[in-house]
């Protein structure tokens, strides 16, 4: 995923990008950070035993959350950004200990996903919207405009235009124009899911969950080294769990799935260490949490 200069989206376009197992942590709530998850991301070997003792999670509080978006997927991911919690600060009275309060409202918004059909997906062909996303999800067509034309912006802001027509016997509601080049900007394949949401303003939003892929890590590609004295025997445990899940998923193709950078696991690892006043930042892949 290239790095760019961070632009958040819309909460509710990201959270219906997401999917509805999807919860992310409010801010100020305290969470767990687990080094060796964090570096299962990477898909590459991540040596902890460089460092000086870290243990196996780090209590953390919550200073951001920034809704984002991959550029060239349209894949939804979160930045957090965290403080690591001092010795006088480990009281769990509050109701953000371990994500059990929400930042966003319980009211989920006016979304629809529906998953592309091989006809959908085609080069050339168009899109068959369900009725009750028609009814229901999308503004009230003009019928008097020649041709009538829906209008979504994506993920990025950018708008795209399709002709929207309804016909046939029995009648049913299309997009035609302009949704092959949405299909081949976006490189959608069937099985991947197309999502609209009613924003606020009544704008009408589109954002893309691909379909999952493979069926896990495989056992050479996720190899992190973690330091066993600075975990005690909870080393022990990460290590049996570790043969666990290769044994069960086997190799996957998820090699072109590894989010993070090595280095940047070492770095989020290690500045607990340093000041607890110093910053680290994790990505999530939430889309992921929900398949």
């Amino acid at each position: 995923m290239k790095e760019v200069v961070d632009k958040s989206l819309d909460s509710e376009l990201w959270h219906a990008c997401a999917g509805g197992m999807v919860q992310m942590p409010p801010v100020n709530s305290k969470v767990f950070y687990f080094p060796q998850g964090h570096a299962e991301h990477t898909l590459t070997s991540v040596d902890f035993g460089t460092l000086p003792r870290i243990p196996p999670l780090i209590l953390c509080r919550v200073a951001s959350v920034k809704f984002l978006a991959d550029p060239e997927t349209d894949e939804v991911y979160a930045k957090l950004g965290m403080i690591p919690v001092g010795k006088n600060e480990h009281g769990f009275d509050d109701d953000g200990v371990l994500g059990s309060s929400r930042s966003e409202s319980n009211e989920k918004p006016t979304s629809f996903a529906k998953t592309l059909t091989q006809s959908d997906a085609n080069n050339g062909g168009g899109f068959s919207v369900p009725r009750y996303c028609a009814e229901t999800i999308f503004p009230r067509l003009d019928y008097t405009a020649d041709p009538p034309v829906r209008i979504a912006k994506d993920v990025h802001g950018e708008t795209w235009k399709f002709r929207h027509i309804y016909r046939g016997t029995p009648r049913r509601h299309l997009l035609t124009t302009g949704w092959s080049t949405f299909v081949n900007q976006k490189k959608l394949v069937a099985g991947d899911s197309i999502v609209f949401l009613r924003a606020e303003n009544g704008d009408l939003c589109v954002g893309v969950r691909r379909a999952k892929k493979g069926g896990g890590i495989g056992a050479n590609e996720s190899s992190s080294v973690w330091n066993s004295g600075c975990a005690g025997g909870f080393s022990a445990f990460l290590e049996d769990e570790n043969k666990l899940m290769h044994r069960s998923f086997g190799n996957g193709n998820l090699r072109d799935r590894g989010r993070v950078r090595p280095e940047s696991v070492v770095e989020a690892s290690w500045q607990p260490m340093v000041s607890l006043l110093r910053w680290f930042i994790i990505h999530v892949l939430a889309h992921r949490s929900s398949v």
